[in-house]
């Protein structure tokens, strides 16, 4: 995850307590698994047992222990040494700790830790790219990406897509409970522009809401989103190394020019010969 939520306007909010962050997130993750293999078996390599995935800004490994579960080798790395914690020993209690390895790094900067060529499959959901708070950072990262992946792998990469001018604030409110702890989350999104937001930032506004035996606890935190309309994100990717094979929605129904409030992008390198 981006340093703004690890060490600043998020500090003490949402992304510090992994325990929270897991509860809120982790419902619906064996679906969006499902969506991803599928996406690996129709554009890339089989999801098949023995075969490596990667996920950038893995957080708490929700992902990781569902991939893991499933005989697929799970690697991941975050930015926030007590993520990275949480997402090793939530493994290791499941006895996936021989098929999973997470370590702590940036999206720019995870080079070193993944072989060139070992990875079949590397995704990221929920516009975590979008913390890249440049092209040159975007660029540096899908760079680090290609070098990881095989000949006939690919990257996912969920994306939300900016309207400019044609945006007004939002909000969604999801809920969870896990035994006796209770979490809801309020989002507010703020387009570009709003308030004197930058023409490429998008501001979100998290409240918390977490209901104990002991009582009810508010955490509030704010991070900016960078923006890209459709046609920003294509030139930034002609400028990559990877190419659009396709665009799907949340069921992995192809989008083929609809226009979608979120997105998943299915890349590939462009040495790939495809």
């Amino acid at each position: 995850m981006n340093e703004a939520l690890v060490g600043g306007l998020d500090a003490g909010g949402w992304y510090a307590d992994p325990s929270i962050y897991d509860i809120i997130s982790t419902p619906g993750t064996a679906q969006e698994v499902d969506m991803l293999a599928d996406l690996s078996r129709r554009f890339g390599l089989p999801a098949r047992p023995g075969a490596t995935w990667l996920e950038p800004a893995c957080g708490t490994g929700r992902y990781l222990r569902v991939i893991a579960g499933r005989g697929i080798e799970a690697v991941g790395f975050d930015l926030s040494p007590e993520m990275g914690a949480y997402a090793r020993e939530s493994l290791r209690r499941r006895g996936l700790a021989g098929k999973s390895r997470v370590f702590t790094a940036g999206m720019t900067n995870f080079s070193a830790a993944v072989a060139p060529g070992s990875i079949d499959f590397a995704f990221i959901t929920d516009n975590t790219l979008r913390h890249l708070g440049s092209d040159a950072d975007m660029l540096s990262h899908l760079a680090a990406v290609a070098r990881a992946l095989k000949p006939g792998g690919v990257y996912a990469v969920g994306i939300s897509l900016s309207v400019y001018g044609d945006e007004a604030p939002d909000e969604d409110t999801f809920t969870a409970t896990r035994g006796a702890c209770r979490v809801t989350q309020v989002y507010n999104y703020l387009p570009p522009g709003t308030g004197g937001l930058p023409p490429r930032s998008e501001r979100v506004i998290s409240h918390l809401m977490i209901e104990r035996p002991r009582g009810v606890e508010h955490r509030d935190s704010v991070y900016d989103l960078r923006c890209y309309d459709s046609r920003q994100w294509s030139r930034l990717l002609a400028r990559s190394d990877f190419a659009k094979l396709a665009s799907v929605d949340r069921l992995g129904c192809l989008v083929a020019g609809r226009r979608m409030l979120y997105q998943t992008d299915v890349l590939v390198p462009r040495d790939a010969g495809r």
